[in-house]
């Protein structure tokens, strides 16, 4: 998943953007049609349907700055997705090595990085529909809850499939995997390649993910 070396700062987080992309729009249409998950039970199905009435409530709130909406918005990501456990995953082995300082800026950065990716897309929402199509335990607390996103005009449809664990009483987001891919693999795959081509200086990869948030409009 890496770009090659003579176009690899236009291309190198290619795959990073187009699955950020897919997972917006994924969960643009969960909110959009959460009634329809509803219906698949309690436990992980209850949790998501829950968060889609939410941001459903949220999003029509047109009598807000959309300033304190996003802001909002921020509070519900944070509730839903374990932003601690996968800023650990992603970041693999240079978790080990990096400081507590920069530990905790990777984590704001990246947190706030999903959260602008996230919030963008729902401008972006053109009609997809939302469907569970089937729930599965998969040990220690975690289901897989399947669905897929329905594309307007007959388009093949996109499988996603939401990793959610249950954590003490409450239950949190901890993977997306989109046509078979794990999003927090991808994004480990890419960051492991900034850090590495550059030294193994995780204030690299802290950089380019501010400079991107700037660009989305952070």
């Amino acid at each position: 998943m890496v770009a090659p070396r003579a176009d690899k700062r236009a291309r190198g987080t290619a795959p990073m953007r187009k699955l950020w992309l897919i997972a917006g729009l994924s969960l643009a249409a969960l909110i959009v049609t959460s009634g329809a998950s509803r219906a698949e039970g309690t436990g992980a199905s209850s949790f998501m349907a829950k968060l889609g009435d939410q941001v459903v409530h949220l999003i029509g709130d047109q009598k807000q700055p959309a300033v304190e909406r996003k802001q909002q918005f921020a509070q519900l990501v944070n509730q839903s997705f374990d932003v601690d456990g996968i800023s650990r995953f992603v970041l693999g082995r240079y978790w080990r090595t990096a400081s507590a300082s920069e530990r905790q800026e990777f984590e704001q950065v990246f947190d706030r990085y999903m959260i602008d990716v996230y919030w963008g897309h729902f401008n972006q929402y053109t009609g997809q529909r939302f469907v569970v199509t089937q729930n599965r335990s998969v040990g220690d607390g975690t289901t897989l809850v399947t669905s897929q996103i329905i594309q307007p005009s007959g388009r093949q449809p996109v499988d996603v499939v939401w990793r959610v664990t249950q954590q003490g009483s409450q239950y949190r987001i901890t993977d997306v995997s989109i046509e078979g891919v794990s999003e927090l693999v991808t994004y480990r795959q890419e960051f492991s390649s900034v850090i590495s081509q550059n030294g193994g200086n995780i204030s690299s990869l802290i950089a380019q993910l501010k400079q991107k948030d700037q660009q989305i409009g952070g």
